[in-house]
């Protein structure tokens, strides 16, 4: 059995829904175009946030740093505090683009390492207050980056 294609019905075919045809590729491009920007937009605003909030308890771990160290004030820079406030900016780190979560892990072992020595040894406040300055600066530039 052979089949006959007949050219002239085909092509009149796609003449009469020419417009029906382009606007289906028009409504299917802009719909998937729409998806990938809202996933997008979604990305970057996780993002955002978590960025806002790294620098937010960056800030905070810097105060409990500086009371530890400068003012030997136990009580307003609790290390307890401070572990708190790492564990949390590395967690943060974790939804942020490389380098943030290399950079949230050096911090962290930044205060693991030295952490005891706050108040009595300014090498330790150093190392910790580099990584906190680090990370602040990753975390700016990841932000703006962002569009």
């Amino acid at each position: 059995m052979k089949i006959v294609i007949n050219r002239a019905l085909i092509l009149s075919q796609l003449r009469a829904n020419i417009v029906a045809i382009f606007s289906i590729i028009v409504a299917l491009s802009g719909m998937a175009y729409n998806t990938w920007r809202n996933e997008k937009t979604e990305i970057n605003h996780s993002v955002r946030i978590a960025a806002f909030e790294t620098l937010k308890n960056l800030g905070e771990a810097q105060i409990v740093v500086e009371y530890l160290h400068f003012q030997k004030n136990r009580q307003l820079g609790d290390p307890v505090q401070g572990w708190g406030r790492m564990t949390y900016i590395r967690d943060l780190a974790q939804v942020l683009p490389a380098p943030g979560p290399a950079e949230a892990e050096r911090l962290w072992a930044a205060w693991r390492d030295n952490v005891e020595g706050l108040g009595t040894n300014d090498e330790a406040m150093v190392k910790i207050t580099d990584g906190l300055q680090l990370l602040r600066l990753t975390t700016l530039e990841i932000l703006a980056g962002l569009h």
